[in-house]
């Protein structure tokens, strides 16, 4: 399931006042629109560089003020300075943007304020590489990008291009946002119980997935958060099935689920009290009928392929290492 790949990217913007009058770079010229004009921003270097109205507008329809350009027919620096007030706004190109993007926004320039994360708070990019098992590092280098201008964009400290935007939730498979996120925290139950399956000691799974004991008894106790490679090797090593759950005599179909405190499993082709005897037959429901809702927990089939060795199939396993993790309530 790809992530949408347009209009993701929040923007909150607010305009200050200009008292100077003075003519330099980062004050407003003269705007032939007919609109209020819109004063520049001095940018700061905890919130990254100012860009104009125009580059957002166009950022939200998916384009650089490149592309832009090019689909007005005019250059783009020329397309630049009419955007940040440095050259009359004339009629001919008004024309141009609103025919283009729908509207002609005022110019000047404008900051992101909301989006700007502080330091010592996470970041939500950060959050989804980590729901992913990755790491910033690791998205930057999937995405064709390097690791500094992802931090940065993560952090609200540079702007994102829309291709960079596109190649981001390609990776993420989720939205690309410029805010806050608290990390969540390790679920110890769903280690348990996938340990209990497979039936490993605490020592055992971190020898597996070369950690230390050390480091799993932290995260298992809540002192240390996980990063996003640890989590990884946890997932691909506790939640590939167990022996027990590959080996069986005929082709299985099984499907967990739980709602609310309720749980269940359904087998099918494991027999039953239904089946008629004949292989691949029949169904088991442990905790009942699937209720309407239920979240599936994990779904795969498993048999025999042609050469008579177990094979198992993945059907459903969207959350990723997401199912090891406490769900952290979104805050506003």
């Amino acid at each position: 399931m790809k992530a949408n790949t347009t209009n993701t990217v929040n923007y909150n913007i607010e305009p200050s006042v200009n008292v100077s009058g003075k003519n330099n770079d980062n004050a407003i010229r003269v705007n032939l629109t007919g609109e209020a004009a819109v004063p520049a921003v001095e940018p700061s270097p905890a919130t990254g560089r100012a860009e104009s109205h125009l580059s957002v507008a166009a950022r939200e329809r998916g384009l650089n003020i490149k592309e832009l350009a090019a689909l007005m027919g005019v250059g783009p620096s020329h397309l630049s300075q009419v955007a940040r007030g440095r050259k009359t706004l004339t009629p001919y190109m008004r024309g141009k943007i609103e025919a283009v993007l729908g509207e002609v926004p005022p110019q000047g320039v404008v900051h992101r304020q909301g989006g700007v994360v502080k330091g010592g708070e996470s970041t939500y990019l950060r959050e989804k590489a980590r729901e992913r098992g990755m790491t910033l590092r690791q998205v930057a280098d999937r995405a064709g990008l390097t690791y500094g201008y992802v931090v940065q964009v993560s952090r609200g400290q540079r702007n994102l291009s829309p291709a960079a935007q596109a190649r981001m939730e390609t990776v993420l498979e989720a939205p690309v946002k410029v805010e806050t996120a608290q990390p969540a925290d390790i679920n110890p139950p769903a280690l348990w119980e996938r340990m209990d399956a497979h039936g490993w000691s605490q020592n055992e799974t971190a020898r597996r997935a070369g950690i230390s004991t050390g480091m799993l008894s932290q995260v298992m106790n809540g002192h240390r958060k996980p990063s996003g490679d640890v989590l990884r090797r946890l997932h691909e090593v506790l939640f590939a099935p167990s022996a027990a759950e590959l080996v069986v005599p005929v082709e299985l179909k099984v499907m967990a689920w739980k709602k609310g405190g309720r749980n269940g499993m359904v087998i099918k082709g494991a027999g039953g009290p239904r089946s008629s005897g004949k292989p691949g037959d029949g169904t088991i429901r442990v905790g009942g009928r699937v209720p309407w809702g239920a979240e599936v927990e994990f779904a795969y089939t498993t048999g025999y392929d042609r050469h008579g060795r177990v094979s198992v199939n993945h059907v459903v396993d969207e959350r990723g290492c997401s199912a090891m993790l406490k769900k952290v309530e979104a805050t506003k």
